[in-house]
């Protein structure tokens, strides 16, 4: 199997659902309630901000630097830009429930609000998608596993292990054995240094055969 990115889909996909059914049981007339939906999609949009900055940076780039001609990139960018427009609108329906005095109308407006989530939610479905399915091709294309690997190489250098463990720790229990290893293996061989402190502090996170895969 080749070098593979966007393994942090499968947290991605499920912080998008959670805060679908989160919004979709609300109560937009209990203020607390609505303050919750607030906090959950404010870390949400920071989250998807932040990974799309990564994409942007650091997956991109390698196609403009080893194929100038190749433009399949290009309506992903153009994606991520959209996705900030929407994210600002849904922060706007949001404050606008807060601000309606009348009960009616807040249910009614926060119906909207989960129709435009909903539909925020299924583009980015379709965009992650299309990362796996044309994105991740052409960076396998275009690249030796070896290569590929060492773009992870300077975001590990940049973190502490305290950072690395926390990063594993939300997205874990999001995915399979494989997955986990992928990672731990990566860290191991890219950051040796780090690896002793982040081994232990991951541990109780895994089971007996992952552990025993990787020690």
């Amino acid at each position: 199997m080749r070098y593979q990115f966007y393994r942090e889909h499968k947290y991605v996909s499920a912080a998008l659902n959670d805060l679908e059914r989160l919004i979709a049981r609300t109560d937009f007339c209990d203020l607390s309630a609505l303050e919750g939906v607030k906090r959950a999609f404010e870390s949400l949009a920071e989250m998807l901000k932040g990974h799309a900055q990564y994409e942007n940076d650091r997956l991109h780039v390698l196609l403009k630097q080893k194929n100038s001609s190749s433009t399949v990139y290009a309506h992903i960018e153009e994606d991520h830009s959209v996705q900030d427009r929407q994210l600002t609108e849904i922060e706007k329906s949001i404050q606008g429930i807060f601000l309606e005095p009348e009960s009616a109308n807040k249910m009614e407006r926060g119906y909207h609000l989960y129709l435009m989530y909903r539909k925020f939610v299924a583009d980015n479905l379709a965009h992650l998608h299309e990362e796996e399915t044309v994105i991740l091709p052409e960076l396998q294309r275009l690249y030796t596993d070896s290569e590929l690997q060492q773009v992870e190489a300077h975001a590990y250098e940049e973190m502490a292990p305290e950072e690395i463990i926390h990063m594993l720790e939300i997205l874990f229990p999001h995915m399979n054995v494989h997955d986990r290893r992928a990672f731990l293996m990566d860290i191991r061989s890219l950051v040796p240094g780090k690896f002793k402190a982040v081994w232990e502090g991951i541990q109780s996170k895994m089971g007996g055969n992952e552990l025993a895969a990787i020690a």
